[in-house]
């Protein structure tokens, strides 16, 4: 069965026995054990290849680290050591993993939702597995690596991760929810850190898992060094911009990464991704955004305004640098290379009002931008689809029929607010 079921409510159960055994009774102590045992069997059938389509891969990190906890709890409790032994495995090539090459670097990178759940599994291994488990001891390495990877790309002052995003429902975490927004919340504050407004539908939803994040939230805070408190907590961007690099490793039996190259200042960041792939990763797939803040005069926090690259193609070079960023599509055989779509959003109210109009990538709120796409027709901007419930204007850039060489675009960015 190709579902998340089994990590999700597994690990949940594993909590529940763990907090309230002395409120559960024996009978229903006894079927959770049933239970986990089946999710244990099941999660341990799925190795990437079998069954038929199945991905839990090393490098998918939140199901993979869930998927340890859950196996290597239940074999503990019940002293079954193919459970133990499988587990054990799994943390030892986990970290192997995130450690590739000095890299400290989670497979699925920089997603802020399910970094949200990474965080979960990583903090319910730590207080919850067996003392002697290899999950146990490596999660607490790789906790407090991920969060100083979570602080070296998060900008304060818009309250936003910078991209690229290996998988991302929304585009701006102070308008609509992702997971990692409730961290904040319970181990800063609500008045901390990124967050939507309280009655956001998607919060609605996520925030049903309050109470599971705040049993964890201690031993999660834990592990955060306290030099980054202050940054994680601010609303001001104090730093010099910087640049990011981060190669990224699905698996250990290939040679294929990814790079992600970011650049951070305080009112604009850049974030990009190089890959080379067959199959399509779909719209959760970031593979280059840019924000900046539209109307830094807006309260609590800048109104954030950003465009991201629509990932109709598998094969991307993507590469952020200081104020730019340039996409080319080397492989011109794979669909999707006929088309740059860059979908707008976040455009500041105030600037509307005032009369003005995207008609481009050009001149938008606070932002101006030099675009070269030699070669490249740019279709009529259209506004109102939706891509994971951020409405957007659709700035497109075509490859006529006779181009000759590789597409592509390079932008260079003028923050003028």
């Amino acid at each position: 069965m190709l579902t998340w079921h089994r990590e999700f409510i597994g690990t949940t159960l594993v909590q529940a026995v763990e907090e309230f055994e002395h409120l559960l009774g024996e009978d229903l102590v006894s079927a959770i054990e049933t239970s986990l045992t089946h999710a244990a069997i099941g999660g341990m059938r799925r190795n990437g290849t079998y069954p038929e389509d199945d991905n839990l891969i090393l490098g998918y990190s939140n199901p993979a680290y869930m998927r340890a906890v859950v196996v290597s709890w239940i074999g503990h409790r019940l002293n079954n050591s193919t459970f133990t032994d499988f587990a054990n495995l799994q943390g030892k090539l986990l970290l192997e993993l995130f450690t590739w090459n000095n890299s400290n670097t989670l497979g699925e990178y920089n997603a802020p939702t399910y970094y949200g759940m990474d965080i979960w599994a990583l903090s319910a291994a730590i207080k919850y597995a067996p003392a002697n488990s290899t999950i146990k001891s490596t999660s607490e390495y790789v906790l407090t690596e991920l969060w100083k990877d979570i602080a070296a790309h998060y900008n304060p002052y818009l309250k936003n991760m910078v991209g690229p995003y290996d998988r991302a429902y929304t585009r701006d975490m102070t308008t609509h929810s992702s997971i990692l927004s409730l961290w904040f919340w319970a181990i800063f504050g609500h008045a901390r850190g990124p967050q939507p407004p309280k009655g956001e539908a998607d919060l609605l939803y996520d925030v049903a898992q309050g109470a599971q994040i705040a049993l964890v939230a201690h031993t999660t805070s834990s592990y955060i060094p306290p030099t980054l408190t202050a940054w994680l907590t601010g609303s001001a961007y104090t730093d010099a911009p910087r640049f990011l690099n981060r190669t990224i490793k699905e698996d250990l039996s290939s040679s294929y990464v990814r790079v992600a190259t970011s650049w951070l200042s305080g009112p604009l960041m850049i974030g990009a991704e190089s890959i080379a792939e067959t199959a399509n990763r779909g719209d959760q797939f970031v593979p280059a955004i840019v924000h900046w803040a539209s109307d830094p005069a807006h309260q609590p926090a800048p109104y954030v305004g950003f465009f991201s690259l629509y990932p109709s193609a598998s094969t991307v070079e993507a590469v952020a640098g200081e104020r730019s960023l340039r996409i080319r599509y080397p492989n011109r055989t794979q669909e999707g290379t006929g088309v740059f779509t860059f979908a707008v959003s976040g455009v500041a109210p105030w600037w509307l009002l005032a009369g003005n109009r995207v008609e481009g990538l050009e001149k938008l709120p606070c932002l101006e931008v030099k675009v070269e796409a030699e070669g490249l027709e740019r279709l009529p901007v259209t506004y109102g689809s939706q891509l994971r419930d951020h409405l957007f204007y659709n700035v497109s850039y075509v490859v006529p029929d006779g181009f000759e060489g590789v597409p592509e675009v390079g932008l260079e960015f003028e923050y003028t607010c």
